[in-house]
């Protein structure tokens, strides 16, 4: 009966490791799930790309000026909504739309309810009191608007990270070929931009470095390997080096 036990638990492990092994995989073959609502003419597809990166940029900042007051463990309400959001974002992106369209215009409009949504639904998260660090950074704020703002136009937005902490700021092929070249950059990287395609769809894919703030340095600075707040190890990044960048992709009307 042992022997008999013994052989089953032999012919039993491989199949074992093997399904272990092959559980958690990226699916082959096929491609992603792309579908376009919004599209721009070639000419417009430069400008239009980069006034999101902008936009999705200075949103970040804006809630980064926010983050004492947010990280405060003995404030409730932070008086940060997302009517009052929304005003600050669109009061400092207004030196960057003098030239916008009425098409860029109505995608912008899109853009800031996507903002506005992430921001409203962060409410009780952001008003707790009690706690210090509430898991919402200006990142997640981009990331969820991005999300947001793709399931209403289809147009893709990403935060590709050199060492990512979220899954979806992987960097596909493109991404991680541009983000190589703006790392070595450094201080002189600059935003970049191409056509190229998407499924089968045609897009022009706009790319703009993410340079390393003095408050950053917290999580991404030295003794590199030492855990940060979040338990993550810092990157041992300095004041100016790339982290990552904002990428966006919007497709081209045939």
């Amino acid at each position: 009966m042992k022997k008999i036990l013994l052989i089953s638990a032999l012919l039993l492990a491989p199949l074992t490791s093997f399904a272990e092994d092959n559980i958690g995989v990226a699916a082959k073959g096929g491609q992603p799930e792309y579908l376009f609502m919004e599209k721009v003419s070639r000419d417009m597809a430069a400008s239009t790309t980069k006034m999101i990166s902008d936009a999705l940029a200075i949103g970040r900042l804006v809630i980064f000026a926010q983050m004492p007051k947010i990280g405060d463990p003995k404030l409730a309400d932070k008086g940060f909504g997302a009517d009052v959001f929304a005003d600050q974002w669109q009061t400092a992106l207004e030196a960057q739309l003098i030239d916008i369209t009425p098409r860029q215009q109505q995608i912008l409009d899109k853009l800031v309810w996507a903002g506005k949504l992430s921001m409203d639904i962060n409410q009780d998260r952001i008003n707790t009191k009690g706690v210090k660090y509430k898991h919402f950074l200006p990142a997640k704020w981009a990331r969820e608007t991005g999300l947001f703002f793709n399931a209403k136009t289809g147009i893709y937005s990403k935060q590709p990270s050199v060492n990512y902490r979220h899954p979806s700021n992987a960097p596909d092929a493109l991404e991680k070929k541009v983000l190589s070249g703006l790392v070595k950059d450094g201080e002189k990287a600059k935003a970049t931009g191409e056509f190229t395609q998407m499924g089968k769809q045609a897009v022009y894919r706009y790319f703009d470095p993410v340079k390393l703030m003095q408050p950053c340095l917290a999580c991404h600075g030295t003794p590199k390997g030492e855990l940060d707040m979040l338990g993550y190890e810092k990157d041992g990044m300095k004041e100016g080096d790339v982290v990552g960048m904002i990428s966006v992709a919007i497709a081209i009307e045939e």
